[in-house]
């Protein structure tokens, strides 16, 4: 098991390495990791995140502690929280147009408090994740979904 754990992450940053060096040869310097600054609470944001993701009509899972399987259990760092969301309808409108498209979807949005009290949202670009594919349908079908990530963020930010 902590095998699988392993050969998973080093996919995730193999990944991670080749998104952003196929941004940069394509002249675009695409972060792939967006970071936003919080006015409130590690708990409040936390909070205002779930019920924002639920009034913009996605499915909530159950939070994991971004740590959680790396490291032993009493050492997981609880305010490091992976939110993770799905809207099916749209999941499954993308998957018809490029069905590898389910293994990079940025449906995480992760809440740091650092340890200056600091809180931050961090998400996925979803422009980075669309220099994978060169498919203009699958970009406008993207649109949205960026539309709809940009305006969950800015609730719960603002």
């Amino acid at each position: 098991m902590k095998r699988l754990k392993k050969l998973m992450l080093m996919s995730v940053l193999w990944l991670a390495t080749t998104m952003t060096a196929t941004g940069a040869e394509h002249g675009n310097n695409l972060k792939l990791t967006l970071v936003y600054d919080s006015p409130y609470g590690f708990d409040e944001t936390l909070e205002s995140l779930r019920n924002t993701i639920h009034a913009h009509n996605f499915r909530v899972f159950p939070d994991r502690y971004l740590e959680e399987g790396l490291v032993d259990e009493f050492s997981v760092n609880t305010r490091q929280v992976s939110v993770r969301f799905c809207n099916f309808s749209d999941l499954y409108a993308a998957i018809q147009i490029e069905p590898q498209v389910g293994v990079v979807l940025p449906c995480t949005i992760t809440v740091i408090e650092g340890e200056d009290g600091k809180v931050q949202l961090l998400t996925g670009n979803v422009q980075a994740m669309l220099t994978l594919f060169d498919n203009p349908e699958l970009t406008a079908a993207f649109q949205d979904l960026e539309q709809k990530y940009q305006a969950i963020i800015d609730e719960v930010t603002l």
